[in-house]
């Protein structure tokens, strides 16, 4: 298939782009460019319309990952979160429309459900977003429905829960830890660290990605790793593990950190739906992906 992949160049879109340049055509289409892949490459905005309508020509799946990410920085910039993140979608659905394009793959988020209304969550439950990042990824999943409806684009969309892997920046929880343990500094922990989470490897992800390519048309799904979820201070006591590290874990109240929202406590996904569907099963255990974080860390710093 020819396939282009908006934010291709990122954490997720580059192991995406990997996997499938294995058996595909695929072109990236970001406003970053990266000298790791060979692929196609068009630099461009998916805020500007014309040029994404331009850049998305003679595909045959689009796989839709270009977002403004991250809970301090959605929440401290919302208006860019929403007009990328909405406005930005809606341009790549104009463009599928235009181009005549088959389909297209959107990486949508758990932070669509909010505040579990139960655990595990499940694809049926009210999304009750509490998040700017939230609200904008909901919002882009109901134009991709409206596109469907009423120009026959077919779709799949998938939320996913809690993605990490070894090309992971440390802005984010478990390769900050691991970060923090290869140097034998404290890592912090914001709240009691109870919260809960379900952590996935991005090469899981990819495959996610892979098998929907002829599958699951007209399915919005789960895609996560639910087989071992963990509390965020059972987290970095066991990368201290792993790693043999001498840090310790300090804990901190929200009100002091820059997490200064609501915690949404508990995130597990229900992946029922990925299994019977997608033929989806997680491979990465949580210690071998800690483990290979680790290494790659220790790796670019020796």
């Amino acid at each position: 298939m020819k396939i282009i992949v908006t934010g291709g160049n990122g954490f997720i879109g580059s192991n995406i782009v990997s996997n499938l340049s294995k058996n595909h055509d695929v072109k990236i289409f970001d406003f970053k460019k990266s000298e790791k892949l060979n692929n196609k490459f068009i630099q461009g905005d998916i805020k500007n319309a014309e040029h994404v309508i331009n850049s998305i020509k003679d595909c045959d799946v689009v796989i839709h990952l270009a977002a403004t990410l991250g809970v301090i920085n959605t929440e401290e910039n919302p208006v860019m979160t929403l007009d990328t993140n909405m406005g930005g979608t809606k341009n790549v659905l104009e463009a599928c429309r235009v181009n005549k394009i088959k389909k297209i793959i959107f990486s949508s988020s758990s932070e669509v459900y909010g505040e579990p209304v139960k655990i595990p969550m499940d694809e049926k439950d009210k999304p009750i977003p509490i998040t700017t990042y939230g609200i904008s990824k909901f919002a882009a999943e109901e134009y991709i429905k409206a596109y469907a409806k009423n120009y026959g684009l077919q779709y799949t969309m998938f939320r996913l829960f809690n993605v990490y892997g070894d090309q992971q920046a440390t802005d984010w929880v478990l390769p900050e830890f691991v970060s923090k343990a290869i140097k034998n500094e404290d890592i912090i922990v914001h709240g009691d660290g109870t919260q809960t989470r379900a952590f996935c490897y991005v090469t899981d992800i990819s495959n996610a990605f892979s098998l929907a390519l002829d599958k699951a048309d007209g399915q919005l799904i789960n895609i996560g790793n639910n087989t071992e979820p963990i509390s965020i201070k059972e987290l970095a006591h066991k990368i201290i593990r792993i790693a043999n590290s001498k840090s310790d874990v300090k804990f901190i109240p929200f009100e002091e950190s820059k997490r200064n929202r609501n915690e949404i406590m508990v995130r597990i996904p229900n992946i029922q739906k990925a299994k019977e569907i997608l033929g989806f099963v997680p491979q990465i255990s949580l210690d071998e992906g800690i483990l290979k974080v680790i290494e790659k860390q220790k790796s670019t710093i020796s």
